[in-house]
């Protein structure tokens, strides 16, 4: 990418003009959240359209917030993020499951545009590069995964954007505390959405040491802010556990991460089927397990070979989108393949955008920051759900950090020779065959 170089004197205005014209973004965004728009009314009314399960188990938690307010929400299981979020996409009106539906579709739709478009525009800051901004913010805008999550009442789609206005709150420079505040805020309210999500606090907290100390900006104000924020998200569930359960936790009171746990050693992955005659769960049973494991500690402990092999599928089974809805009716369906195949291209830019980023690490500019911010962030998020049993929609997070670091592959390969954009078709064609054949096994343990 174009960092600025000190001492180089700025491009006259003219230039500029020609760089950045001031027609085209405002078309080109309109375009795209009109496209994206009409994508994601086309996956609402392609999907399932029965509120059931966690989606019905939400609602019904929705109702008590819109109805009695959040403080009086009790629930071991649930965090009260996502039903609170659910609550106010309808105004606090009590309605009918399908009009619930619709309303989150359209509000998780719009808060996913809105991060789009604030990752494109903290992007060409960090890489002082506005020409970052179009791509960044229409493929981010446009990706199918996140599309299909928002068009589901279920809490992947804000807790994926959550994460990503947590992580490119940041990165641009200037107001520190104010940013560290919003920062802090937006994680932790990914945390009330998808507990798992409390993983990226402390990476969120180192990238924010290592911003201070690139830049050299005062630590007190950001941190009292970041605890402020903190602070203001948990406050509530912390009153909620204590005065109904007596439990000083500000996440969920049961113990439900070890369970996962202990039913990821059975399982690679797992969905649910609405496939009428069909048992309800989804199971990719895994096969590396003799069955003398009877918890995470113990099958590590006698049998590491076969453990590191189960947590490698977890992590290829939550970022291989075999199903583009979390609720199946079609174990065949016939958008499978398309979006695998899209969803593999975009997973190999993004690692070679991250790996080439890193590479320059020691080099001046603030980009590097970025590629530190989403390596810790989205390696702190597939950590978290590596010994569980996943789902796909877990990954959605992923998708919006990695946003920039696949436009940014693109753009370097843009710049190369032919030689090396034909050694890197090469190399992503492999990594996509490889993948290929990894789904197809994958897809055979189902039972």
């Amino acid at each position: 990418m174009n960092e600025s170089v000190p001492g180089r004197s700025a491009p006259p205005a003219a230039a500029r003009n020609i760089q950045r014209p001031e027609r085209a973004p405002v078309a080109l965004v309109a375009a795209v959240l009109a496209l994206a728009a009409i994508l994601a009314f086309v996956f609402f009314r392609s999907g399932p359209r029965s509120v059931l399960y966690d989606s019905y188990h939400y609602y019904e938690l929705s109702r008590i917030v819109a109805s009695e307010g959040v403080w009086n929400l009790q629930s071991t299981i649930r965090t009260y993020g996502y039903p609170l979020f659910l609550a106010a996409s309808r105004g606090f009106r009590d309605s009918g499951p399908d009009a619930a539906r619709a309303n989150a579709a359209a509000a998780q739709v719009a808060l996913h545009l809105a991060l789009a478009l604030y990752a494109g525009r903290a992007t060409a800051r960090v890489f002082r590069d506005p020409r970052l901004f179009a791509p960044t913010f229409a493929v981010l805008a446009l990706n199918p995964i996140l599309l299909l999550r928002a068009t589901e009442m279920l809490s992947d789609s804000v807790s994926a954007s959550l994460v990503g206005f947590a992580v490119f709150l940041s990165l641009p420079e200037g107001r520190p505390a104010p940013r560290a505040f919003g920062a802090f805020l937006c994680a932790s309210l990914a945390a009330m959405v998808r507990p798992a999500n409390v993983a990226l606090l402390p990476a969120l907290a180192i990238v924010w040491v290592a911003r201070s100390r690139r830049r050299r900006e005062g630590a007190a104000g950001p941190i009292a802010a970041a605890v402020a924020g903190v602070a203001i998200a948990l406050i509530p569930q912390l009153a909620s556990n204590v005065r109904a359960y007596g439990r000083w936790t500000p996440l969920v009171v049961e113990g439900l991460y070890r369970d996962q746990a202990a039913w990821g050693i059975g399982m690679l992955k797992y969905g649910t089927s609405l496939v009428p005659g069909r048992v309800p769960q989804i199971e990719y049973l895994n096969p590396f397990i003799a069955g003398d494991g009877s918890s995470p500690e113990r099958l590590a402990a006698r049998h590491p070979v076969a453990y590191a092999k189960t947590l490698g599928a977890h992590a290829f089974g939550m970022l291989d989108q075999d199903f583009p809805y979390t609720y199946v009716e079609n174990l065949r369906p016939p958008a499978r393949w398309p979006l695998s195949l899209a969803n593999y291209a975009f997973l190999f830019l993004a690692l070679a955008g991250l790996a080439l980023g890193l590479m320059r690490i020691s080099a001046p500019g603030d980009s590097v920051l970025y590629f530190l911010a989403a390596l810790l962030a989205a390696g702190a998020l597939v950590a978290v759900y590596l010994p569980v049993a996943v789902e796909s929609r877990f990954s959605a997070p992923i998708y919006a950090l990695l946003t920039p670091a696949a436009v940014h592959a693109v753009l370097w390969l843009s710049r190369r020779r032919s030689g090396t954009i034909v050694a890197a078709a090469i190399a992503g064609g492999g990594f996509v065959a490889a993948c290929v054949q990894i789904s197809r096994w994958m897809t055979t343990l189902i039972r």
